[in-house]
């Protein structure tokens, strides 16, 4: 796919990785828990569209559909797949539409929230309606600093730099468009089979302060994936692969030891 940016991390001799970040965030967010893996990786991470330096779309449409198949161009041989938030999300998608492609899949906090039960989407849904007043309003400071608040372990948007700001309300307009893959499941990730016939392990990390709606997610995969498993990092919010680098490391290491 034209104009997506990417770096490599890790080290050449370790396993095969493609990595996906989170929204409002880039492809260097990764290097500090890649850093501390015991056993290392030859990771590729992307900028997801709109996002560090690749390019800004002109129409999002499905986003969830335009990040997935970013990936799908940049996975070119059996991989170790690592996503973070909504990065999580799009790489779930492009996993269960081309399973060959993951030898294993880590999840970190994914924003796939139609797999959450019915009770915490709605609830999920019924919350965020000031951040969908800020989108239809067209107040996109208020949607960045909404979209922070319900984050757990996020930025504070007021201290933020100018630029960052700026930066951060041109993408801001991306999480809506969003919303088709997330919650109304466009990928059809939740059809019968599509999750239960997926043979590869999967890990699934939360922060153990995030939000309930992320805890539900999590749950809600792991009761469809057959080999996934849920591990919680302690004292971490949503941001806990960056805010909690090291012992993120940890847990993939030892998931990877077991599964591999």
């Amino acid at each position: 796919m034209d104009g997506i940016h990417s770096r490599r991390l890790g080290q050449p001799d370790g396993q095969a990785a493609v990595l996906a970040h989170c929204f409002l965030g880039y492809s260097g967010t990764w290097a500090r828990m890649i850093d501390r893996l015991a056993d290392p990786l030859d990771a590729l991470a992307l900028d997801m569209p709109g996002h560090g330096r690749s390019a800004m779309p002109v129409d999002p449409g499905d986003f969830h559909a335009l990040v997935a198949a970013a990936i799908t161009a940049h996975v070119t041989r059996p991989s170790l797949l690592i996503g973070h938030s909504f990065g999580a999300a799009s790489m779930l998608r492009h996993a269960l539409h081309h399973p060959d492609t993951a030898q294993g899949m880590v999840l970190i906090e994914p924003v796939f929230f139609a797999a959450a039960e019915n009770t915490d989407l709605d609830a999920y849904v019924r919350g965020r309606q000031p951040l969908q007043d800020a989108f239809d309003a067209g107040d996109w400071p208020a949607a960045v600093r909404l979209f922070l608040s319900q984050n757990v372990g996020s930025p504070d948007y007021d201290t933020l730099a100018d630029h960052a700001r700026a930066l951060m309300e041109a993408q801001i307009k991306l999480v809506a468009a969003g919303e088709a893959g997330l919650i109304q499941d466009s990928g059809g990730l939740l059809a019968p089979g599509m999750m239960e016939r997926f043979e590869a392990p999967v890990l699934l990390i939360v922060g153990s302060e995030t939000t309930q709606i992320f805890h539900a997610t999590v749950q809600g995969l792991q009761r469809r994936l057959p080999r996934a498993e849920i591990a919680v990092v302690d004292g971490a919010g949503h941001m806990v692969p960056i805010s909690h680098a090291a012992q993120t490391a940890a847990v993939i290491d030892e998931w990877r030891a077991r599964t591999r």
